[in-house]
């Protein structure tokens, strides 16, 4: 569908009965009225379909999700931000370039040393769990 005149039009199989009623209330603009309720519906329920995060492996972490380790008695906390994961101001490619950061830029298995909260979550989880 790619090539599609943004001209072109289809039609649309609509209950008669609910066309009449749209056309009683808006004679001249029927039309427009349809195509703006389809746009709203669909700009509303974007992030249903496609929504922000990152994606690690196979585990998706949602937008607002947050990420901590404990190094040298201390949390360091960051934050899935839209498709991003962001601390300090700085983005980060992978979750373990994330974790040797935050442990002062050493190795480590981030599955092992990574806790997750995701967004609607109240609890921490070790990453290693959610794989």
């Amino acid at each position: 569908m790619a090539n599609l005149d943004i001209n072109s039009f289809v039609c649309i199989p609509l209950r008669t009965k609910l066309y009449v009623e749209i056309i009683n209330r808006y004679p001249d603009t029927a039309g427009s009225l349809i195509e703006d309720v389809l746009i709203d519906f669909l700009d509303r329920t974007d992030s249903d379909i496609h929504p922000e995060g990152f994606i690690w492996n196979q585990l998706f972490l949602p937008n607002g999700t947050q990420l901590r380790t404990k190094y040298l008695g201390e949390y360091k906390v960051a934050e899935i931000v839209g498709d991003k994961i962001i601390w300090h101001n700085k983005n980060y490619p992978s979750v373990s370039n994330l974790a040797n950061e935050m442990r002062n830029n050493t190795s480590n298995n981030a599955w092992k040393v990574m806790e997750i909260k995701l967004p609607n979550n109240r609890e921490w989880q070790l990453a290693d769990r959610l794989r």
